[in-house]
């Protein structure tokens, strides 16, 4: 039990520093480069797709909330109710819901976003000059979209990492 346990920890803690590193920094840090930038921007933009950064933020994801679930059950002996009655198990699975929020955000709200930037991007390379005018505003309506939900989900992320760092402590 213990080595698995270990291994749990190293996974949500290892990853969980990279994810939740991974996502406030590009928020607060390389999106808004990446915008002050102008059409330069959507080559950055275009390269972290093709490097799959996105994608591997929502494997890591993935792997934090499930490694996290499998800590939680452990700790609360099978989900038992009173474990969440705890100061502790209020601030784990205040945590987790902040995680889980965060991650369902990114998911489905900032990932969509990001996959339309993209494909827009790809377009206005070869869009006749007519047809920039309305790939700039399809382009700004998804930028907008991911501005919002990357907000939401830096706030979550913030929150589940609050949480878990003071948990042990209530």
């Amino acid at each position: 039990m213990g080595g698995m346990l270990s291994v749990l920890r190293l996974v949500q803690f290892g990853v969980g520093v990279v994810w939740a590193g991974g996502g406030l920094f590009m928020n607060f840090v390389v999106g808004p480069a990446i915008a002050a930038s102008g059409p330069e921007g959507m080559k950055v933009m275009a390269e972290l797709n093709r490097r799959r950064y996105f994608d591997i933020m929502i494997g890591a994801g993935t792997l934090v909330i499930l490694s996290g679930l499998d800590m939680m059950r452990r700790d609360s002996s099978g989900f038992m109710a009173g474990w969440f009655r705890t100061p502790m198990g209020m601030g784990i699975s205040t945590g987790m819901a902040a995680t889980i929020i965060g991650y369902l955000v990114a998911l489905f709200g900032i990932r969509p976003a990001l996959k339309k930037m993209a494909a827009i991007g790809g377009q206005m390379a070869l869009a006749a000059p007519e047809a920039r005018p309305a790939l700039t505003a399809e382009l700004n309506a998804a930028r907008g979209r991911l501005i919002a939900f990357g907000g939401v989900g830096a706030l979550f992320l913030i929150i589940a990492v609050l949480a878990m760092a003071t948990a042990r402590y209530l």
